[in-house]
């Protein structure tokens, strides 16, 4: 996995499976817990994402939501549209989107 800090957030790009997700979490927490008020990903380069991979995406948003922060994936692979259109959290993202 390749993640890319950018001015408006983060760039991932390759596969965001379990066993690859620890450094993702990472450089979303530093995100959550900086001063920024919006959090942006770039999910276009996704190859594969399980379902470790969705509920990371979800708990981050939850938090930066609580901490009154937007969370907007700002856009997305095929892979990550159909895992969220699989777990039903498609809309529950989507969502973040108009933050």
């Amino acid at each position: 996995m390749e993640i890319l800090l950018e001015g408006t957030g983060l760039r991932v790009k390759g596969s965001c499976l379990i066993q690859e997700l620890q450094p993702l979490q990472k450089s979303l927490l530093e995100l959550i817990n900086s001063d920024r008020s919006s959090i942006q990903l770039d999910l276009s380069g996704v190859e594969a994402i399980d379902t470790a991979g969705i509920q990371l995406l979800a708990v981050c948003r939850k938090s930066a939501l609580e901490k009154g922060k937007t969370f907007r994936i700002t856009s997305e692979s095929e892979a990550v549209r159909e895992a969220l259109k699989i777990t039903g959290l498609e809309s529950m993202l989507e969502n973040s989107k108009k933050a």
